[in-house]
């Protein structure tokens, strides 16, 4: 079974890196010549026909570390920040690469954010998180973590999957007008 995985952006920093990677991405001519391996590089060109990737990266902590390596591809990562859902995509492949961290989003000097995952295109929009979702998501997230089992189960036991949670759980599918309010 997927699992879902939550970041915050209220860090100035990693809000800037993470809107300007979900809202139009990068060329994916610029990150592959510092992928190394040509398995990876076929990869990323078939999962990104268009040329446009999609990048997702945490700082490398000994919690982030931990958290980043009970990833899988197909897992969902949301996007958080002050009670609301920022952004829902999916992990296709991840990388620990500090280099490719620190060409896309040039850290300043800042420990790269090295962990990164590339994704799906997100779903972007601000999503509130109102007491009928507290059943599948705390209001109050820090950091980066793993959903827990129990939430799951709960969006997966009521919505049938992860897809269907985003798509009308979350609201992606409808106009911002018609999502959740409190």
């Amino acid at each position: 079974m997927a699992s879902v995985f939550i970041f915050s952006t209220e860090d100035a920093t990693t809000r800037s890196c993470y809107n300007l990677a979900s809202k139009k991405g990068h060329a994916l001519e610029t990150i592959l010549p510092l992928i190394q391996e040509n398995s990876r590089i076929e990869y990323l060109r078939r999962i990104y026909p268009d040329g446009i990737c999609y990048l997702w990266g945490a700082r490398e902590s000994e919690d982030n570390l931990s958290t980043w390596n009970l990833m899988d591809e197909g897992d969902l990562v949301l996007g958080w920040n002050n009670r609301l859902i920022v952004s829902a995509s999916y992990v296709l492949m991840k990388v620990n690469h500090p280099l490719l961290a620190t060409r896309i989003w040039n850290n300043r000097g800042k420990e790269p954010f090295s962990l990164i995952c590339f994704m799906d295109e997100p779903h972007t929009g601000e999503v509130p998180i109102v007491s009928q979702m507290l059943r599948y998501l705390d209001q109050d997230f820090t950091g980066f973590t793993k959903l827990s089992s129990d939430k799951c189960d709960n969006i997966t036991n009521d919505y049938g999957s992860l897809e269907v949670f985003v798509r009308l759980g979350l609201g992606y599918d409808f106009p911002s007008s018609l999502r959740h309010s409190e």
